[in-house]
């Protein structure tokens, strides 16, 4: 009977997997829809602590000015080698 245990360990990770495939849409589903209320409030001027998205263009460079691009150090380094 020593065969059962791998297929019951096999049954109980498939269950598993099925179980986290479930929650992972599930959340999926909630973030989806914590993006659209934000959007909606966004779109809302009487709504205090949720700006409107800053459409110019021109400041979409300084934006990014901030941010470290981690693959940036990984292009140099291999250029090192």
């Amino acid at each position: 009977m020593i065969d059962t245990e791998p297929r019951k360990l096999a049954d109980r990770l498939d269950e598993e997997a099925d179980d986290l495939e479930q929650r992972s849409e599930e959340l999926e589903h909630r973030t989806q829809d914590v993006a659209k209320e934000w959007a909606q409030k966004r779109a809302d001027p009487k709504v205090p602590g949720a700006p409107p998205e800053d459409d110019d263009e021109d400041d979409d460079e300084d934006d990014d000015a901030g941010w470290d691009d981690p693959d940036e150090d990984e292009d140099e380094d291999e250029d090192e080698d």
